[in-house]
């Protein structure tokens, strides 16, 4: 029976989030309208969202955690969305992650992030290896620039991270990678190192202008869709071996190796509905993972995924409380 199942690596972290009235200029205060308490990272939002979406496959978690309560709500939090904890690295000595969230209503969310034990990520407490029968059909890593020791690069100028990508083809997986919007000095090295090592690329317009320097909003703020496509062929060029899926608010882009390509636009949703934009990109990627690991056509896959990051909109969650696949 050929693999099946997800594997997801990357950042496990408790996300605090703050609703605030206004965001205050330097000296000023501003008010704390709610508090939601909640799991984040790549790897559980995205496990957490295939378990709403009905995805009846393993579903395992890798990472670096603490020994402290932040692990427990995370190993809870996983449990209750059928989430394979038994593979997580404890270090006794190390906090487990956790991310401060501040948005205004309806605006872009701020992220102050404690690394934690996420900074000790490493090839050693990865065993992709030693999953047996739960050994899955897609490696997802999320996210590089923060993906602690494996983001650093050895004599022959590749990331750690390709060690586990070159061994997970070697176990028959796919690679999955999706990235985050920071200041990373050396982003688009750390993202070119491991291109050819990836099967397809999750990334945002701000991720892509990252990895590429290509703008793709024109002086208007519209998206330029020649620019867009120049962005996703370049990420081919640099190594990607079967799709680039490029998000922005208002469309999605799929490119393949083989030169088809295709926009899709969103899904309108008011204003006055969206709850919070905090893991929309994240519930957009498990709809696709969800789609690539079924061999969906990319048409079907990204109309799953936008009507995925629309459900997300309209929670104040970053993950969960989103439809069956199947109502989407």
């Amino acid at each position: 029976m050929p693999n099946q199942g997800v594997v997801a690596v990357g950042i496990w972290c408790v996300d605090i989030s703050y609703k605030i009235n206004i965001w205050p200029e330097q000296g000023k205060l501003a008010l704390i309208n709610k508090k939601i308490n909640g799991v984040g990272g790549g790897p559980s939002n995205v496990l957490t969202n295939l378990n709403y979406l009905g995805f009846n496959y393993p579903k395992i978690g890798l990472g670096c955690l603490g020994d402290d309560d932040n692990a427990k709500i995370i190993k809870k939090h996983c449990k209750k969305n059928n989430i394979i904890t038994n593979y997580f690295s404890e270090l006794n000595t190390i906090e487990t992650s956790y991310t401060l969230c501040m948005s205004e209503e309806g605006k872009e969310r701020t992220f102050f992030h404690y690394p934690g034990a996420n900074n000790h990520l490493d090839i050693k407490y990865l065993p992709i290896d030693k999953l047996g029968k739960n050994s899955p059909k897609i490696l997802y890593i999320g996210y590089l620039t923060l993906l602690g020791k494996l983001d650093l690069f050895n004599k022959t100028n590749k990331t750690k991270l390709v060690q586990l990508l070159k061994q997970s083809h070697h176990l028959g997986m796919l690679n999955c990678l999706d990235l985050v919007s920071n200041s990373h000095k050396l982003f688009s090295s750390i993202v070119t190192s491991a291109l050819p090592y990836c099967d397809y690329l999750l990334l945002n317009e701000i991720e892509a202008e990252q990895a590429t320097k290509i703008k793709i909003r024109d002086h208007k703020n519209k998206i330029d869709k020649t620019q867009a496509e120049k962005v996703a062929l370049n990420l081919i060029r640099k190594g990607v071996k079967r799709a680039v899926i490029l998000h922005t608010p208002e469309y999605a882009l799929w490119v393949d190796t083989k030169g088809y390509m295709i926009w899709t636009k969103s899904i309108k949703i008011k204003k006055s509905e969206i709850k919070s934009t905090i893991g929309a990109g994240d519930a957009f990627c498990a709809a696709c993972i969800y789609g690539i690991h079924e061999n969906w056509e990319s048409t079907k896959i990204l109309k799953k995924a936008h009507g995925a990051a629309r459900a997300i909109l309209k929670t104040e969650s970053s993950s969960g409380s989103i439809p069956h696949i199947n109502k989407l």
